[in-house]
Protein backbone atom coordinates (compact mmCIF):
# COMPACT_ATOMS: atom_id res chain seq x y z
CA UNK A 1 0.00 0.00 0.00
CA UNK A 2 2.81 2.38 0.93
CA UNK A 3 4.65 1.66 -2.36
CA UNK A 4 1.50 2.45 -4.30
CA UNK A 5 1.14 5.76 -2.47
CA UNK A 6 4.75 6.62 -3.29
CA UNK A 7 4.18 5.85 -6.98
CA UNK A 8 1.08 8.03 -7.03
CA UNK A 9 3.02 10.82 -5.35
CA UNK A 10 5.84 10.64 -7.90
CA UNK A 11 3.32 10.62 -10.75
CA UNK A 12 1.65 13.72 -9.32
CA UNK A 13 5.05 15.47 -8.98
CA UNK A 14 5.67 14.98 -12.72
CA UNK A 15 2.29 16.53 -13.61
CA UNK A 16 3.00 19.67 -11.55
CA UNK A 17 4.75 21.13 -14.57
CA UNK A 18 1.26 21.68 -16.04
CA UNK A 19 -0.02 23.75 -13.11
CA UNK A 20 -0.94 27.41 -13.80
CA UNK A 21 1.91 29.91 -13.41
CA UNK A 22 4.75 27.50 -14.24
CA UNK A 23 5.45 29.25 -17.59
CA UNK A 24 6.13 25.92 -19.23
CA UNK A 25 2.89 24.89 -20.98
CA UNK A 26 3.02 27.56 -23.71
CA UNK A 27 6.49 26.53 -24.78
CA UNK A 28 5.60 22.85 -24.54
CA UNK A 29 2.71 23.48 -26.96
CA UNK A 30 5.05 25.28 -29.38
CA UNK A 31 7.45 22.31 -29.24
CA UNK A 32 4.59 19.86 -29.84
CA UNK A 33 3.37 21.93 -32.79
CA UNK A 34 6.88 21.91 -34.20
CA UNK A 35 7.03 18.13 -33.83
CA UNK A 36 3.71 17.77 -35.66
CA UNK A 37 4.78 20.02 -38.54
CA UNK A 38 8.10 18.17 -38.78
CA UNK A 39 6.20 14.90 -39.06
CA UNK A 40 4.08 16.36 -41.85
CA UNK A 41 7.24 17.41 -43.64
CA UNK A 42 8.71 13.93 -43.35
CA UNK A 43 5.53 12.45 -44.79
CA UNK A 44 5.67 14.92 -47.67
CA UNK A 45 9.28 14.00 -48.45
CA UNK A 46 8.47 10.29 -48.46
CA UNK A 47 5.23 10.77 -50.41
CA UNK A 48 5.90 8.16 -53.07
CA UNK A 49 6.88 5.47 -50.61
CA UNK A 50 4.35 2.65 -50.14
CA UNK A 51 4.59 2.87 -46.36
CA UNK A 52 3.10 6.39 -46.17
CA UNK A 53 0.89 6.54 -49.22
CA UNK A 54 -2.16 5.88 -46.99
CA UNK A 55 -1.64 9.25 -45.33
CA UNK A 56 -2.18 11.13 -48.61
CA UNK A 57 -5.60 12.43 -47.70
CA UNK A 58 -4.47 13.27 -44.16
CA UNK A 59 -1.77 15.64 -45.31
CA UNK A 60 -3.38 17.01 -48.46
CA UNK A 61 -4.01 20.30 -46.58
CA UNK A 62 -0.26 20.64 -46.21
CA UNK A 63 0.04 21.40 -49.95
CA UNK A 64 -2.06 24.56 -50.34
CA UNK A 65 -0.15 25.50 -53.51
CA UNK A 66 0.56 23.53 -56.57
CA UNK A 67 4.16 22.73 -55.69
CA UNK A 68 6.17 19.53 -55.75
CA UNK A 69 5.84 17.38 -52.65
CA UNK A 70 9.53 17.62 -51.85
CA UNK A 71 9.34 21.44 -51.77
CA UNK A 72 6.43 21.59 -49.33
CA UNK A 73 7.98 18.77 -47.36
CA UNK A 74 11.18 20.72 -46.84
CA UNK A 75 9.20 23.83 -45.86
CA UNK A 76 7.16 22.01 -43.21
CA UNK A 77 10.15 20.05 -41.96
CA UNK A 78 12.24 23.21 -41.58
CA UNK A 79 9.43 25.09 -39.84
CA UNK A 80 8.79 22.13 -37.55
CA UNK A 81 12.44 21.84 -36.54
CA UNK A 82 12.57 25.58 -35.86
CA UNK A 83 9.45 25.57 -33.66
CA UNK A 84 10.56 22.41 -31.84
CA UNK A 85 13.99 23.86 -31.07
CA UNK A 86 12.59 27.23 -29.99
CA UNK A 87 9.93 25.63 -27.82
CA UNK A 88 12.50 23.48 -26.01
CA UNK A 89 14.92 26.41 -25.68
CA UNK A 90 12.37 28.77 -24.17
CA UNK A 91 10.97 26.02 -21.96
CA UNK A 92 14.49 25.43 -20.57
CA UNK A 93 15.07 29.17 -20.10
CA UNK A 94 11.78 29.49 -18.26
CA UNK A 95 12.65 26.68 -15.88
CA UNK A 96 16.25 27.85 -15.35
CA UNK A 97 15.22 31.46 -14.75
CA UNK A 98 13.60 30.37 -11.49
CA UNK A 99 17.02 29.21 -10.26
CA UNK A 100 19.69 31.29 -11.99
CA UNK A 101 20.49 33.53 -14.95
CA UNK A 102 19.90 31.31 -18.01
CA UNK A 103 22.54 33.17 -20.04
CA UNK A 104 25.27 32.08 -17.62
CA UNK A 105 24.30 28.39 -17.61
CA UNK A 106 26.40 27.31 -20.65
CA UNK A 107 29.51 28.84 -19.09
CA UNK A 108 28.73 27.30 -15.70
CA UNK A 109 28.19 23.87 -17.24
CA UNK A 110 31.41 24.12 -19.26
CA UNK A 111 33.44 25.17 -16.22
CA UNK A 112 31.88 22.48 -14.04
CA UNK A 113 32.50 19.72 -16.61
CA UNK A 114 36.09 20.84 -17.19
CA UNK A 115 36.81 21.03 -13.46
CA UNK A 116 35.20 17.67 -12.80
CA UNK A 117 37.87 16.09 -14.99
CA UNK A 118 40.65 17.80 -13.02
CA UNK A 119 43.16 16.02 -10.77
CA UNK A 120 42.20 14.75 -7.31
CA UNK A 121 44.06 17.03 -4.91
CA UNK A 122 44.05 17.18 -1.11
CA UNK A 123 45.49 20.31 0.51
CA UNK A 124 46.36 20.25 4.22
CA UNK A 125 47.22 23.12 6.53
CA UNK A 126 45.63 26.18 8.04
CA UNK A 127 45.84 29.94 8.33
CA UNK A 128 45.67 32.28 5.37
CA UNK A 129 48.21 30.27 3.37
CA UNK A 130 45.91 27.31 2.79
CA UNK A 131 42.86 29.41 1.87
CA UNK A 132 44.91 31.40 -0.65
CA UNK A 133 46.17 28.26 -2.40
CA UNK A 134 42.63 26.88 -2.47
CA UNK A 135 41.45 29.95 -4.40
CA UNK A 136 43.97 29.08 -7.09
CA UNK A 137 43.38 25.33 -7.10
CA UNK A 138 39.60 25.65 -7.49
CA UNK A 139 40.18 27.23 -10.92
CA UNK A 140 41.82 23.98 -12.06
CA UNK A 141 39.81 21.19 -10.47
CA UNK A 142 36.59 20.46 -8.63
CA UNK A 143 38.12 17.27 -7.20
CA UNK A 144 39.61 19.31 -4.39
CA UNK A 145 39.55 18.65 -0.65
CA UNK A 146 40.91 20.87 2.10
CA UNK A 147 41.83 19.28 5.44
CA UNK A 148 42.19 22.06 7.98
CA UNK A 149 44.03 22.25 11.30
CA UNK A 150 41.61 23.14 14.11
CA UNK A 151 43.85 24.06 17.05
CA UNK A 152 43.66 27.87 16.97
CA UNK A 153 42.78 29.14 20.45
CA UNK A 154 42.98 32.90 20.01
CA UNK A 155 40.50 35.67 19.18
CA UNK A 156 36.94 34.89 18.15
CA UNK A 157 37.80 31.27 17.40
CA UNK A 158 39.22 30.67 20.88
CA UNK A 159 36.22 32.25 22.60
CA UNK A 160 33.78 30.10 20.64
CA UNK A 161 35.82 26.96 21.24
CA UNK A 162 35.77 27.52 25.00
CA UNK A 163 32.07 28.43 25.07
CA UNK A 164 30.68 25.68 22.86
CA UNK A 165 33.29 22.90 23.08
CA UNK A 166 33.91 22.75 19.33
CA UNK A 167 37.05 22.65 17.16
CA UNK A 168 38.54 25.98 16.08
CA UNK A 169 36.36 27.35 13.29
CA UNK A 170 38.34 30.36 11.99
CA UNK A 171 40.52 28.59 9.42
CA UNK A 172 37.62 26.36 8.38
CA UNK A 173 35.55 29.46 7.60
CA UNK A 174 38.37 30.94 5.49
CA UNK A 175 38.65 27.73 3.45
CA UNK A 176 34.88 27.42 3.02
CA UNK A 177 34.74 30.97 1.71
CA UNK A 178 37.70 30.31 -0.62
CA UNK A 179 36.01 27.32 -2.29
CA UNK A 180 32.48 28.72 -2.43
CA UNK A 181 30.92 29.63 -5.77
CA UNK A 182 28.29 31.84 -4.12
CA UNK A 183 28.77 35.51 -5.15
CA UNK A 184 29.78 37.88 -2.36
CA UNK A 185 30.17 35.09 0.17
CA UNK A 186 33.85 35.63 1.11
CA UNK A 187 33.11 39.20 2.23
CA UNK A 188 30.05 38.07 4.17
CA UNK A 189 31.88 35.21 5.88
CA UNK A 190 34.75 37.51 6.84
CA UNK A 191 32.52 40.29 8.20
CA UNK A 192 33.54 41.01 11.80
CA UNK A 193 31.10 42.59 14.24
CA UNK A 194 32.55 45.68 15.87
CA UNK A 195 29.77 46.29 18.41
CA UNK A 196 27.07 44.40 20.21
CA UNK A 197 28.74 43.47 23.50
CA UNK A 198 29.55 39.75 23.43
CA UNK A 199 29.00 39.78 19.67
CA UNK A 200 31.90 42.18 19.08
CA UNK A 201 34.98 40.53 17.59
CA UNK A 202 33.15 37.54 16.10
CA UNK A 203 32.90 37.00 12.35
CA UNK A 204 29.70 36.06 10.58
CA UNK A 205 31.28 32.85 9.29
CA UNK A 206 32.37 31.73 12.75
CA UNK A 207 28.87 32.30 14.13
CA UNK A 208 27.33 30.46 11.18
CA UNK A 209 29.35 27.31 11.89
CA UNK A 210 28.52 27.53 15.59
CA UNK A 211 24.83 27.90 14.72
CA UNK A 212 24.95 24.82 12.48
CA UNK A 213 26.65 22.91 15.29
CA UNK A 214 23.94 23.93 17.74
CA UNK A 215 21.20 22.89 15.29
CA UNK A 216 22.76 19.51 14.56
CA UNK A 217 24.33 18.83 17.96
CA UNK A 218 27.27 17.39 16.06
CA UNK A 219 30.22 19.26 14.54
CA UNK A 220 30.78 16.74 11.74
CA UNK A 221 27.16 17.13 10.60
CA UNK A 222 27.51 20.90 10.84
CA UNK A 223 30.44 20.76 8.38
CA UNK A 224 28.53 18.48 6.03
CA UNK A 225 25.66 20.98 5.96
CA UNK A 226 28.04 23.89 5.45
CA UNK A 227 29.61 22.14 2.45
CA UNK A 228 26.16 21.80 0.87
CA UNK A 229 24.81 25.23 1.75
CA UNK A 230 27.81 27.18 0.48
CA UNK A 231 27.99 25.57 -3.02
CA UNK A 232 31.63 24.59 -2.72
CA UNK A 233 33.86 23.77 -5.66
CA UNK A 234 35.34 20.89 -3.70
CA UNK A 235 35.04 20.10 0.01
CA UNK A 236 36.39 21.35 3.33
CA UNK A 237 36.84 19.06 6.35
CA UNK A 238 38.52 19.54 9.73
CA UNK A 239 41.56 17.40 10.56
CA UNK A 240 39.39 16.16 13.44
CA UNK A 241 35.80 16.93 14.33
CA UNK A 242 36.75 17.07 18.01
CA UNK A 243 38.14 20.09 19.89
CA UNK A 244 41.89 19.70 20.24
CA UNK A 245 44.78 21.44 21.99
CA UNK A 246 48.22 21.86 20.42
CA UNK A 247 51.17 21.12 22.70
CA UNK A 248 54.89 21.61 22.05
CA UNK A 249 58.14 20.37 23.59
CA UNK A 250 61.18 22.62 23.14
CA UNK A 251 64.85 21.72 23.12
CA UNK A 252 65.36 23.11 26.65
CA UNK A 253 62.74 20.67 27.98
CA UNK A 254 60.00 23.26 28.47
CA UNK A 255 56.48 22.65 27.13
CA UNK A 256 53.82 24.95 25.74
CA UNK A 257 50.09 24.17 25.78
CA UNK A 258 47.90 25.94 23.28
CA UNK A 259 48.70 27.50 19.93
CA UNK A 260 48.92 31.02 21.32
CA UNK A 261 51.48 30.05 23.97
CA UNK A 262 53.45 28.07 21.42
CA UNK A 263 53.96 31.22 19.35
CA UNK A 264 54.96 33.20 22.43
CA UNK A 265 57.62 30.69 23.50
CA UNK A 266 61.36 30.85 22.91
CA UNK A 267 63.81 28.21 21.80
CA UNK A 268 63.57 25.61 19.08
CA UNK A 269 60.62 23.25 19.02
CA UNK A 270 61.54 19.59 19.16
CA UNK A 271 58.08 18.05 18.83
CA UNK A 272 54.38 18.97 18.75
CA UNK A 273 51.33 16.83 19.45
CA UNK A 274 47.59 17.11 19.95
CA UNK A 275 45.43 16.46 22.98
CA UNK A 276 41.67 16.13 22.74
CA UNK A 277 39.54 18.43 24.85
CA UNK A 278 36.31 17.12 26.35
CA UNK A 279 34.04 20.10 26.87
CA UNK A 280 31.71 19.53 29.83
CA UNK A 281 30.26 22.90 30.79
CA UNK A 282 31.16 26.55 31.07
CA UNK A 283 31.37 27.99 34.59
CA UNK A 284 30.41 31.49 35.63
CA UNK A 285 32.84 34.00 34.16
CA UNK A 286 33.43 31.90 31.03
CA UNK A 287 35.93 29.42 32.53
CA UNK A 288 35.75 26.05 30.79
CA UNK A 289 35.95 22.68 32.55
CA UNK A 290 37.57 21.05 29.51
CA UNK A 291 39.83 18.09 30.24
CA UNK A 292 42.59 16.47 28.22
CA UNK A 293 42.55 12.96 26.77
CA UNK A 294 44.82 10.77 24.67
CA UNK A 295 45.46 11.59 20.97
CA UNK A 296 43.85 8.39 19.53
CA UNK A 297 40.47 9.80 20.46
CA UNK A 298 40.92 12.51 17.83
CA UNK A 299 38.90 10.84 15.09
CA UNK A 300 38.94 12.13 11.53
CA UNK A 301 35.89 12.44 9.29
CA UNK A 302 35.39 9.55 6.83
CA UNK A 303 35.15 11.99 3.92
CA UNK A 304 38.62 13.36 4.67
CA UNK A 305 40.14 9.87 4.88
CA UNK A 306 38.51 8.80 1.61
CA UNK A 307 39.81 11.91 -0.17
CA UNK A 308 43.36 11.15 0.97
CA UNK A 309 43.10 7.55 -0.19
CA UNK A 310 42.00 8.66 -3.68
CA UNK A 311 44.32 11.67 -4.03
CA UNK A 312 46.75 12.03 -6.91
CA UNK A 313 48.53 14.90 -5.17
CA UNK A 314 48.80 15.80 -1.45
CA UNK A 315 49.80 19.40 -0.76
CA UNK A 316 51.16 20.59 2.61
CA UNK A 317 51.16 24.34 3.26
CA UNK A 318 52.02 27.04 2.84
CA UNK A 319 51.59 28.12 6.44
CA UNK A 320 53.09 28.12 9.89
CA UNK A 321 55.06 24.90 10.23
CA UNK A 322 54.20 23.92 13.80
CA UNK A 323 50.81 25.62 14.26
CA UNK A 324 49.18 25.04 10.85
CA UNK A 325 50.89 22.50 8.59
CA UNK A 326 51.93 19.77 11.04
CA UNK A 327 48.72 19.89 13.17
CA UNK A 328 46.67 19.20 10.03
CA UNK A 329 48.03 15.64 9.81
CA UNK A 330 48.65 14.83 13.50
CA UNK A 331 45.33 12.99 14.12
CA UNK A 332 46.36 9.32 13.84
CA UNK A 333 43.82 8.39 11.17
CA UNK A 334 44.88 11.28 8.94
CA UNK A 335 48.55 10.39 9.34
CA UNK A 336 47.91 6.72 8.56
CA UNK A 337 45.89 7.61 5.45
CA UNK A 338 48.70 9.84 4.14
CA UNK A 339 51.28 7.10 4.74
CA UNK A 340 49.19 4.70 2.64
CA UNK A 341 48.09 7.17 -0.04
CA UNK A 342 49.54 6.57 -3.55
CA UNK A 343 49.45 10.31 -4.29
CA UNK A 344 52.65 12.36 -4.50
CA UNK A 345 53.39 14.49 -1.44
CA UNK A 346 54.34 18.13 -2.01
CA UNK A 347 55.41 20.67 0.61
CA UNK A 348 55.15 24.41 -0.10
CA UNK A 349 57.90 26.02 1.92
CA UNK A 350 57.20 29.23 3.82
CA UNK A 351 59.03 32.30 2.55
CA UNK A 352 59.57 33.90 5.96
CA UNK A 353 60.29 32.46 9.39
CA UNK A 354 57.60 32.45 12.10
CA UNK A 355 58.51 34.17 15.34
CA UNK A 356 58.45 31.69 18.22
CA UNK A 357 58.08 28.73 15.87
CA UNK A 358 60.74 28.56 13.18
CA UNK A 359 63.33 31.17 14.16
CA UNK A 360 66.61 30.41 12.29
CA UNK A 361 65.15 27.19 10.84
CA UNK A 362 66.43 26.43 7.33
CA UNK A 363 64.49 24.88 4.45
CA UNK A 364 66.11 21.51 5.13
CA UNK A 365 65.10 21.70 8.81
CA UNK A 366 61.51 22.54 7.82
CA UNK A 367 61.52 19.46 5.61
CA UNK A 368 62.97 17.23 8.32
CA UNK A 369 60.35 18.42 10.81
CA UNK A 370 57.66 17.26 8.37
CA UNK A 371 59.35 13.88 7.98
CA UNK A 372 59.78 13.43 11.75
CA UNK A 373 56.12 14.15 12.56
CA UNK A 374 54.54 12.47 9.56
CA UNK A 375 56.80 9.49 8.97
CA UNK A 376 56.79 10.13 5.23
CA UNK A 377 59.10 12.37 3.22
CA UNK A 378 57.63 14.85 0.71
CA UNK A 379 58.81 14.01 -2.80
CA UNK A 380 58.51 17.64 -3.92
CA UNK A 381 59.29 20.98 -2.24
CA UNK A 382 58.15 24.30 -3.72
CA UNK A 383 60.60 27.07 -2.79
CA UNK A 384 60.56 30.77 -3.65
CA UNK A 385 64.09 31.60 -4.78
CA UNK A 386 63.77 35.13 -6.19
CA UNK A 387 64.69 38.34 -4.34
CA UNK A 388 62.02 39.54 -1.92
CA UNK A 389 62.74 43.26 -1.93
CA UNK A 390 64.16 45.61 0.70
CA UNK A 391 60.87 47.23 1.69
CA UNK A 392 59.15 43.94 2.36
CA UNK A 393 62.14 42.57 4.21
CA UNK A 394 62.28 45.65 6.44
CA UNK A 395 58.62 45.22 7.34
CA UNK A 396 59.20 41.63 8.46
CA UNK A 397 62.54 42.24 10.17
CA UNK A 398 60.84 44.85 12.35
CA UNK A 399 58.65 42.00 13.65
CA UNK A 400 61.55 39.59 14.15
CA UNK A 401 60.94 37.54 10.99
CA UNK A 402 63.55 36.68 8.37
CA UNK A 403 63.68 34.79 5.05
CA UNK A 404 63.96 31.03 5.42
CA UNK A 405 67.52 29.96 4.60
CA UNK A 406 67.40 28.07 1.30
CA UNK A 407 69.87 25.20 1.66
CA UNK A 408 68.32 23.58 -1.38
CA UNK A 409 71.35 21.47 -2.21
CA UNK A 410 70.85 19.70 1.09
CA UNK A 411 67.23 19.00 0.13
CA UNK A 412 68.22 17.60 -3.23
CA UNK A 413 70.85 15.42 -1.53
CA UNK A 414 67.93 13.83 0.37
CA UNK A 415 66.33 12.88 -2.95
CA UNK A 416 63.81 15.73 -2.98
CA UNK A 417 62.72 17.41 -6.19
CA UNK A 418 62.87 21.17 -5.60
CA UNK A 419 60.64 23.46 -7.67
CA UNK A 420 62.46 26.79 -7.77
CA UNK A 421 60.91 30.02 -9.00
CA UNK A 422 59.17 33.29 -8.27
CA UNK A 423 56.06 32.39 -6.29
CA UNK A 424 55.31 35.72 -4.57
CA UNK A 425 52.50 38.07 -5.47
CA UNK A 426 52.95 41.80 -5.79
CA UNK A 427 52.27 43.84 -2.67
CA UNK A 428 53.69 44.73 0.72
CA UNK A 429 53.61 41.18 2.12
CA UNK A 430 55.73 38.14 1.33
CA UNK A 431 52.73 35.98 0.42
CA UNK A 432 52.47 33.25 -2.16
CA UNK A 433 50.66 34.09 -5.37
CA UNK A 434 47.94 31.41 -5.78
CA UNK A 435 48.14 31.47 -9.58
CA UNK A 436 51.93 30.99 -9.64
CA UNK A 437 51.87 28.19 -7.09
CA UNK A 438 49.01 26.37 -8.78
CA UNK A 439 50.72 26.65 -12.15
CA UNK A 440 53.74 24.86 -10.70
CA UNK A 441 51.52 22.19 -9.10
CA UNK A 442 49.61 21.57 -12.34
CA UNK A 443 52.87 21.15 -14.24
CA UNK A 444 53.63 18.19 -11.97
CA UNK A 445 50.96 16.19 -13.82
CA UNK A 446 53.02 16.21 -17.00
CA UNK A 447 56.46 15.72 -15.47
Amino acid sequence: MRDKAVRIGLRWQSWRWLLPGMRVKRYLLVALLGGLLGLVGILQLSWEGPLVSRFYELVRWARPFDAPAWVTGLVWLGLGIFLLAEGIRWMNRSMLSALTDPDTVPQQVYIRRRLESGPRIVALGGGTGLSRVLRGLKEETANLTAIVAVTDDGGSTGRLRDSFGIPAVGDLVDCLAALSDAPGLPDLMAYRFERGGELAGHTFGNLMLVSLHELEGNFAEALRNANQILRLRGAVWPATAMPAKLCALREDGSTSEGETRLREGRGRIRRVWLEALHHERVLAGGQSTATAAEPPELEAMPEALEAIRRAELLVLGPGSLYSSVIPSFLPPQIKEAILRSPGRLCYILNVMSEKGETDHLSALEHYRAIVTHLGRAPEIVVAHTHPIGHQRLARYEAEGQHPVALDLEGLEAEGVRVLRGDFLEDGPYAQHDPAKVVRALMNLRTS
